[in-house]
């Protein structure tokens, strides 16, 4: 949960291309919306504790090895489908 408003993340691609995302407080969490292929997706931040590799609460990459790097805030964004 946050108090924030709202925030800016950039998604880069290959070629450093970039693509602006606002994420909006809506119940406490910092969504956004990009489409990829014409499909919805949320984008959105989760804390350290909050992503693992075996069975947290966001499992990235199975592999028990995995660490993943974080943002320079300390978070990390995932980009998720829209449910049906």
């Amino acid at each position: 949960m946050t108090n924030e408003l709202s925030r800016t993340v950039w998604i880069e691609n290959g070629r450093g291309d970039r693509l602006k995302v606002e994420l909006q407080n809506e119940g406490g969490e910092l969504l956004g919306t990009v489409f990829i292929e014409k499909t919805p997706y949320h984008v959105f931040l989760v804390g350290p504790n909050e992503i693992a590799s075996g069975g947290e609460s966001f499992i990235v990459d199975r592999d028990p090895d995995y660490e993943p790097k974080p943002s320079r805030s300390g978070e990390y964004v995932l980009i998720a489908p829209y449910c049906k």
